[in-house]
């Protein structure tokens, strides 16, 4: 069978990859060996499956399951296709709904073993009565191996507004990120100029694990900067931190990602992943992430080198995306590092619901920015700062005067994002509307000063967010309601 026709008005989708164990709210799952299958066979022997077996598409262009999926009223769902791709190759997937093409070439990037399943999730629109959920092969690799769909109707939460924050630790200097640990009840905390690393409860109890090694200050914005703890971190058979700090490393100043361990109590054996992105006193980037596709992300700052953020070849004026060992991620755009270019310091990097990035970054002298990243795209800077109509470039989402704004990081709450700000000393809630930038409004101006970083809190409502004050800062706690 060749490929599907292309449907002229396609429905609007969105589409991100998340562990399969992060399942929606009220889903409803349909598995591949109940489905119509053309050009594949029903196997069981790869573990981690659900029901009794998977489909394992034969490696042609055009081999399909489609699915049957009864809704008892019109709307928008979520819907997870669950998978297991144990190559290499990109197994790209047309998906249809009721015979309209709503996403071209969707991905489904290796899972690193058969046995590892993922959920990549596209938002699309369904009738009343039976749909037709259908994936198609794209390519001569054929599907991935495909388990189930989970479809889920549930309306969105609501969003909430951010309380009154409280004080959660007090007596810090220049807290720069935080991450929590898997289990969401504790988070570890950089501050930027003692190279400090605590570990912080959901009480706010704060033990300090340890300083980063060859950590230097830049006398400006540099030093230890982003953390990212390991998803599948555990204390023992994973011990992974990932961290990004300006550094001295064979006396050469620059700024490195590098990866510790951590056992609970202390950190230890420092190991570079990553180098070779330039330092300055300002311009450093430094937030550091996973992404839902178990990627990490990094933002680098152009290093007051205009030059860097168009050179493709130049990790500086970026956003990163690299396995754990440092090397460039599966489908990169430009065979390394590099996920996006054009930026000239981000430093807020989350995503949404359904896997959409997001990425605030501070400006020159004009605007500051909220943009959408989308791989191999180019945010225009130094051409570009705000809007602009360079074709090739891509205009954000949201922007902010620099007095406003500065922004320092963001967090994604019930399809909000929250956008904490340096000279603004504000926090900027924005309401996101699919792959649009909605309602805009400021709380706490001028309240706690200089905001840095903010991270959602694991299983609640309710986000952390940091003053950068020099001293006498503090980490806040604001329930969104």
């Amino acid at each position: 069978m060749g490929r599907l026709f292309r449907a002229a008005l396609p429905i609007a989708l969105v589409a991100g990859l998340v562990p399969a164990t992060q399942a929606a709210a009220a889903p409803v799952r349909y598995q591949a060996e109940s489905a119509t299958i053309s050009q594949g066979v029903v196997e069981s022997n790869h573990a981690g499956f659900t029901g009794s077996g998977f489909v394992n598409g034969d490696n042609v262009v055009g081999s399909y399951v489609q699915w049957s999926v009864p809704v008892s009223a019109a709307g928008q769902a979520r819907v997870s296709f669950r998978f297991a791709n144990g190559t290499a190759a990109n197994r790209a997937a047309d998906i249809t709904v009721n015979g309209a093409l709503v996403s071209d070439n969707l991905s489904f990037t290796g899972t690193g073993a058969w046995t590892t399943w993922q959920d990549r999730v596209i938002t699309v629109n369904l009738t009343a009565g039976t749909n037709t959920i259908r994936a198609t092969s794209a390519t001569a690799d054929g599907l991935p191996n495909l388990d189930a769909v989970d479809v889920d109707t549930a309306p969105a939460p609501v969003r909430g507004v951010p309380q009154q924050p409280t004080d959660l630790v007090t007596g810090l200097s220049l807290p720069w990120a935080t991450s929590f640990l898997p289990d969401g009840q504790s988070a570890l905390m950089t501050e930027r100029n003692s190279f400090r690393v605590s570990r912080v409860t959901l009480n706010g109890t704060r033990t300090t694990v340890g300083t980063v090694p060859n950590s230097v200050t830049t006398n400006g914005e540099g030093g230890l900067m982003g953390i990212a703890v390991s998803p599948t971190w555990n204390g023992t058979s994973d011990q992974a931190v990932y961290i990004f700090h300006t550094s001295n490393d064979g006396g050469q100043t620059q700024n490195r990602i590098v990866r510790m361990n951590f056992n609970g109590t202390t950190l230890s054996n420092r190991t570079v992943i990553v180098s070779g992105i330039r330092s300055n006193t300002f311009h450093n980037g430094g937030q550091l992430k996973f992404g839902p596709d178990g990627f990490l992300y990094a933002g680098t700052g152009d290093a007051q080198d205009t030059s860097t953020s168009q050179n493709n070849n130049s990790l500086n004026g970026k956003i990163l995306r690299f396995t754990t060992s440092g090397q460039a991620a599966p489908g990169n755009p430009f065979g390394n590092l590099v996920y996006s270019k054009g930026h000239r310091n981000p430093q807020g990097l989350a995503w949404d619901s359904a896997g959409r990035m997001w990425s605030a970054e501070l400006g020159d002298t004009q605007f500051d920015e909220l943009n959408l990243i989308v791989s191999g795209h180019n945010y225009g800077w130094p051409t570009c700062q705000g809007n602009c109509s360079t074709p090739g470039m891509d205009n954000p989402k949201r922007t902010w005067t620099t007095a406003e704004a500065s922004p320092s990081s963001l967090a994604i709450v019930n399809d909000t994002a929250y956008v904490a700000a340096l000279r603004g000393q504000r926090l900027w809630r924005v309401e996101l509307n699919g792959e649009s930038a909605g309602a805009t409004q400021a709380y706490f101006t001028n309240t706690f000063g200089r905001l840095r970083s903010i991270v959602k809190v694991p299983g609640a409502n309710a986000i952390w967010i940091s003053t950068s004050n020099t001293n006498g800062d503090r980490l806040l706690r604001s329930a969104i309601q």
